[in-house]
């Protein structure tokens, strides 16, 4: 008999069954399981074998307790293993769960990494092109600054330009004032006007004895041709603000009669410069190599011209000593 089979369970008794039950489970198993009323089950042989081996067993009170104390010991030792088997599946499941928990986490982790190289990479690319785009407005605004730096210029060189190739007489002022209550020197003369400008010449013209009262209101004119090297001084002459006394005291004219038409224009254009820069131009373009012959104009075909015989003479005198000076110069140089 195998000494895995359980005896009880085979014949159908619990373990504490009287010996009365045995017999009476016996019996029955034995003509359940008999070979002559089981010809066709060919287990029916083993099973009534194994039936008779159990009632033998418990039969005699030796083995029977014997069994049962085998029974126990092994019962036990199956409960062992069953805790031990629970145990390990409960480590088992714990394992399972810290392995996903962490797989979890890491998992987690990757996709906060991701998520952070993805906004650096986002950060990255926006900063960028924000500094492109600082970038190339500061370059178009560097742009127009030369632009309008390079317009300024190319509008401050043409007005000098326009300025300082301005024909001698647009340059010059006649100035008059009363010859019996202010004596002026040339020194004098020179010391007045050139807080406007430099200077190139000023000629006092003489007084005609004809001409030596004017209108019977027993005022002796003075007059005196002051010719700049800038037009822009002689405008400022003109146009002076809050002159003192020693400038209120001459009465002021444009050498021509009127504004010349150098100002008027590039007053229009507003590209006027001051005095000042004027005295940057380089002199020999403010001194024309070919002197005029001014004594070929006819002052009468100049609109409102009004200059009198005396200050075109002495016009003509300062001419006249220019071109003596010019060709002794030329000489000298040869």
């Amino acid at each position: 008999m195998d000494a895995e089979i359980d005896v009880y369970g085979l014949l159908g008794i619990s373990v504490g069954a009287s010996e009365k039950e045995i017999t009476k489970a016996y019996r029955i198993k034995a003509l359940q399981y008999h070979p002559d009323k089981n010809r066709d089950n060919p287990d029916a042989a083993k099973v009534f074998h194994d039936v008779k081996s159990a009632y033998d067993l418990l039969s005699d009170p030796k083995q029977r307790g014997e069994y049962d104390e085998r029974q126990r010991a092994r019962l036990a030792k199956r409960q062992r293993q069953n805790a031990l088997s629970s145990q390990r599946k409960r480590m088992k499941s714990q394992l399972e769960r810290d392995e996903r928990a962490a797989r979890s986490v890491h998992a987690e982790q990757h996709v906060r990494e991701q998520q952070v190289r993805e906004e650096a990479a986002r950060f990255r690319d926006e900063t960028l092109k924000a500094e492109w785009r600082r970038d190339k407005q500061m370059r178009e605004h560097v742009r127009q600054a030369h632009a309008a730096e390079g317009e300024k210029a190319q509008h401050a060189q043409h007005a000098a330009e326009v300025l300082s190739e301005a024909d001698e007489l647009d340059r010059t002022i006649r100035v008059r004032w009363d010859g019996e209550q202010t004596q002026h020197s040339l020194e004098s003369l020179r010391a007045v006007f050139s807080q406007f400008g430099e200077l190139e010449e000023v000629v006092v013209a003489p007084v005609s004895t004809s001409n030596a009262r004017r209108r019977g209101t027993g005022v002796r004119p003075a007059s005196a041709l002051v010719v700049f090297k800038s037009i822009a001084a002689a405008h400022a002459l003109m146009h002076v603000q809050h002159a003192g006394p020693h400038i209120q005291s001459f009465e002021r004219f444009w050498a021509r009669g009127a504004e010349p038409e150098a100002v008027r224009s590039t007053i229009s254009n507003h590209r006027f410069v001051p005095a000042a820069d004027s005295s940057t131009i380089d002199s020999t373009r403010r001194r024309s190599k070919h002197i005029p012959d001014i004594s070929a104009i006819d002052l009468r075909q100049i609109p409102g011209s009004n200059l009198s015989f005396a200050d075109f003479e002495a016009l003509t005198l300062m001419r006249m000593r220019q071109c003596v000076a010019a060709e002794s110069i030329q000489g000298a140089c040869n």
